[in-house]
């Protein structure tokens, strides 16, 4: 037990006793050529308490590491798609992070299946063939995967 507290407090020396922050640690990965955050959030959910937690997630993500620091991108799949009409109860909020340049999607094979149409959409939202396949794109190219 002495030997694994010794051990945590050497890794705490290692990261906090040299002044760095956890913070400014991500921010030099990014400044070091690493590229941007990359992440894709998936809503499946037709529930305004869902969509409010997804959109928290995501602007906050992309305030905390900086806008020019990552790409953040809501798709949504079936039920979840209803969230992203003109008349949802998150309209608002939608349209604020499509300001933000957050990317929001909507899957083109639940739009036909629901025969949604794009005119029906909250403007801005970008509709894609499939949004398990936009994901799965998603993680072929490193981005990472989050279920609210």
């Amino acid at each position: 037990m002495k030997q694994l507290l010794g051990s945590l407090a050497l890794v705490a020396v290692a990261l906090f006793g040299s002044g760095v922050a956890p913070n400014a640690l991500a921010d030099q990965g990014a400044a070091k050529g690493k590229g941007k955050y990359q992440i894709v959030f998936h809503v499946a959910e037709n529930t305004p308490q869902q969509w409010q937690i997804a959109l928290n997630n995501a602007m906050a993500f992309q305030r905390n590491v900086g806008k020019d620091n990552a790409q953040v991108e809501i798709v949504a799949t079936g039920p979840g798609l209803n969230m992203l009409k003109v008349e949802s109860q998150v309209a608002g909020r939608v349209a604020q992070a499509l300001d933000l340049s957050i990317d929001v999607v909507a899957c083109g094979e639940t739009m036909t299946t629901t025969k949604v149409t794009k005119d029906d959409l909250i403007g801005g939202v970008r509709v894609v063939p499939g949004g398990i396949i936009e994901i799965a794109d998603r993680q072929r190219a490193g981005w990472v995967y989050i279920r609210p």
